[in-house]
């Protein structure tokens, strides 16, 4: 009687955690259900082989400017998009995983994340070359997508772009915690076990839940999208293998005569503590002056902007516009001479 004690202890506990399972991952898809009707998409799928891609486009003409967002949700650009399809195609999207775009394989590196936007863009059949516009994070990606497709480049703006240099450059509160490379994948697949399973979803407020999209502001969807289960994996998976983005994006050494204007926060970021704000001042001169001034160096035709009434947080989309503006009308008069040369 009592050697059976062990074995019924155990086979309660089995089929409790099977049935706790089993309501999780219900749970997990009621949620996914409510999320859908509460965040109707924005933009078009786009299979990209067994899985989808969200990407939104407005405005005419070419070339098209790209969209690269910091946390990977496009719709981040909207108020920029706005300005840019006034003068030419423009398009952001969702990178894997976040938004309305489905969940990628693991790594979600930078050179992953540019495969993607490649395979992305020719299935949907927006044309090359194109204008690549990226912010923090999203500069690496587009870098590696300059290294990786070169001739369907014609330029690219940087905006407070990350920089190869900066694990070993910026100050220790500045970086993210990184795991070991063996906990990597153990890591990747306990989040998305847990955004399966409804344990991530259990960890969100309900109040942030209730409201529907006519309801949101702006910041709100995007806090809203940045809160799902899938997005908050995604990025965990992501910022996983951070330091892989940046040795990938780094190997890209040379451009050409790319048009390429990076832009550059004038001011650091506010720490509310003194002895990290002056941290933040000093490398925040050595961010400009150095690790910004290499990226405009990639390209012969490479600039720098300092923007001096800026933070990193602080950029407006009329500070980028203009730019792109800029970089549109060159690779159009560039264009047009080739043309010309042609038809002679």
């Amino acid at each position: 009687m009592l050697a059976r004690r062990p074995r019924v202890v155990l086979k309660g506990l089995a089929l409790f955690l099977a049935a706790a399972l089993i309501c999780g991952i219900l749970y997990e898809q009621i949620g996914h259900r409510q999320d859908r009707r509460r965040l109707p998409q924005i933009g078009r799928s786009v299979d990209i082989g067994g899985r989808t891609l969200n990407i939104f486009c407005s405005g005419r003409g070419g070339p098209a400017v790209i969209f690269e967002s910091a946390s990977g949700i496009g719709l981040e650009w909207q108020p920029a998009q706005t300005e840019v399809a006034s003068f030419t195609e423009a398009c952001w999207y969702d990178r894997a995983g976040m938004g309305w775009s489905d969940p990628g394989p693991f790594p979600r590196t930078s050179e992953a994340i540019a495969r993607d936007l490649h395979e992305m863009l020719k299935r949907a059949g927006v044309p090359p070359p194109y204008v690549l516009a990226g912010f923090s994070f999203g500069g690496l990606p587009l870098l590696e997508y300059g290294g990786l497709y070169p001739n369907e480049v014609a330029g690219m703006i940087l905006v407070d772009s990350a920089q190869e240099d900066e694990p070993l450059r910026a100050p220790k509160f500045y970086l993210a915690h990184t795991a070991p490379r063996f906990l990597w994948r153990p890591l990747d697949l306990a989040f998305r076990s847990a955004a399966l399973v409804g344990l991530i979803r259990l960890t969100q407020s309900s109040r942030a839940q209730s409201k529907n999209l006519t309801q949101m502001t702006h910041e709100e969807i995007i806090r809203a999208l940045r809160q799902q289960p899938k997005s908050i994996a995604s990025s965990t998976s992501a910022g996983l293998v951070e330091p892989e983005s940046y040795a990938q994006a780094g190997s890209v050494r040379d451009l050409g005569n790319l048009p390429l204007i990076v832009l550059t926060a004038g001011q650091p970021l506010d720490f509310h503590d003194p002895e990290l704000n002056r941290q933040a001042t000093a490398y925040q001169q050595i961010w400009i002056h150095e690790m910004q001034s290499k990226l405009a160096r990639l390209s012969t035709r490479g600039r720098q902007v300092v923007l001096p009434g800026c933070n990193h947080g602080s950029i407006p989309p009329e500070a980028v516009t203009t730019p792109i503006h800029e970089v549109v009308t060159q690779v159009r008069s560039q264009a047009g001479c080739v043309s010309q040369v042609q038809t002679r």
